[in-house]
């Protein structure tokens, strides 16, 4: 096959569109190794302290659900969010400072099963000085799920970790 501009143009455009979404792709693969990768500790469940997986300066950390358009955003941020709205089936992590977004991460949640849970006061909204998170995996049927949770809730949700996945056994990612 020839290469022609007529042939390389919408293929380059499929490249920028998809290739610079504006999802950190650094800190998503971060985030999914230090909740996949390793051995839960002797209480149950491994901590992960958000700010050891970025590499920006940020004041707080929202989580937003699929679908979440720009108004919806901007209305929870306090200021204009100029972004897109969460894609269907991902999670969104947004990252802030000083009333500008630094940061996000768009995970899809069919591949990366990560649940975030609220927290007293914070309810997805959560201050650099409180993201010290509690994640273990359970099984929902047959589905493996990873817990996301500042750690001074962890005793919230503890009884998901008697819900535990069968070895080598028939558990797969959520799929919905």
């Amino acid at each position: 096959m020839r290469l022609t501009l007529k042939n390389i143009l919408p293929f380059s455009f499929a490249l920028l569109l998809f290739g610079c979404s504006g999802s950190n792709t650094s800190l998503n693969e971060k985030l999914r190794a230090a909740v996949t990768e390793g051995e839960v500790g002797a209480q149950g469940y491994k901590t992960i302290q958000m700010a050891d997986l970025t590499d920006f300066e940020w004041d707080v950390m929202y989580y937003f659900q699929p679908n979440e358009d720009e108004k919806a955003i901007s209305d929870v941020l306090g200021f204009k969010w100029e972004g897109a709205e969460v894609p269907e089936n991902h999670r969104r992590l947004l990252f802030v400072k000083e009333q500008e977004v630094v940061s996000y991460v768009d995970y899809y949640y069919k591949d990366f099963p990560l649940f975030v849970y609220g927290c007293e006061g914070d309810k997805w909204i959560y201050p650099k000085s409180r993201t010290n998170f509690a994640s273990f995996k359970y099984c929902s049927g047959e589905k493996e799920i990873y817990t996301f949770i500042p750690v001074q809730c962890v005793e919230n949700i503890r009884m998901l970790m008697d819900n535990k996945c069968p070895e080598g056994g028939p558990a797969t990612a959520l799929a919905e």
